[in-house]
Order: C-alpha cells, then sequence, then structure tokens
C-alpha cells in the first residue's frame, strides 16, 4: 500500500493553508478503499476566500461547501456523501440546529456520525464554527 497523500484545495481556500498544513489527507486501507481525513473548515468562500460568517446560515452553507469540495478533490467523488463522520466546534450551542438543518436542506437523507464540541472561539475572530470531516473513498468506483 502506498503511503498517505496530502492535498491541498486549488485557489484562494487551499492558499491559506500553505505551506504548513494540508485540506486533506489520504489514507489507504486496503487496494479498494481509503480514508480521508480534512482539516477542520470555517466559512470561507471557495472563489474569493473572504470569510462568511453572517448570517449564521451562510457561515454553514459555506463551511460544507469547503468540506465538500475538499473531499472531492482528495477523490471522493460523491464529497459530504462520502464523509462517515463530522467534528463541530461551536462558539455558541444554539447554532448547533441551524447547523443540522443547513446540513440537510444541502445533504438530505445522509445521516454521517457527529460530534459537537461547543468551543470558547474559533482561532479566527467572528467566526461561529470550524468542522471536520472524515470520509471514505471506494477505488472501484462506488
Amino acid at each position: 500500500m502506498s503511503s498517505v497523500i496530502y492535498k491541498n484545495l486549488p485557489g484562494p481556500v487551499g492558499d491559506c493553508l500553505k505551506p504548513s498544513l494540508a485540506t486533506t489527507a489520504t489514507l489507504p486501507v486496503s487496494p479498494t478503499t481509503s480514508f480521508v481525513y480534512t482539516t477542520g473548515h470555517i466559512g470561507l468562500d471557495l472563489e474569493t476566500g473572504n470569510i462568511i460568517n453572517s448570517p449564521v446560515e451562510n457561515e454553514f452553507e459555506a463551511i460544507f461547501d469547503c468540506l465538500d469540495a475538499a473531499l472531492r478533490h482528495a477523490g471522493a467523488t460523491l464529497g459530504l456523501r462520502h464523509a462517515f463522520n463530522l467534528v463541530a466546534y461551536l462558539v455558541d450551542s444554539t447554532d448547533e440546529e441551524t447547523m443540522m438543518r443547513v446540513f440537510r436542506q444541502k445533504f438530505p437523507g445522509h445521516t454521517p456520525t457527529w460530534t459537537t464540541v461547543v468551543v470558547k472561539e474559533i482561532v479566527v475572530p467572528k467566526m461561529r464554527a470550524e468542522i471536520s470531516a472524515s470520509g471514505v473513498i471506494f477505488h472501484n468506483g462506488d
């Protein structure tokens, strides 16, 4: 089996992590399967890299767009639909309901495992959330 493959999204979201961090790490676990782990994502516009933090719905949409793009770029052709686990860090626990509503609207019927943690703050000022995802790639095309 090959080694871990690290990738960065093309464009401003991936650029903000270079050179010290990767957007994803893909770990082959068998000839037909790899796991993909994303870095934590905040609400960034994929095209401009601008912070999106208002209203909260837009912040979560941007986070899920970044996670979806990162997983697709790593080879998970269904993006967040190939995620089996998400971990969310929220500054305000009352935002969990909005986060889940936005996720269900974007990915109806998908039910990954999920952990939500309330934290004092996110490293990037004025952000309400940071979310990471773990996904799977099936190399046989599924």
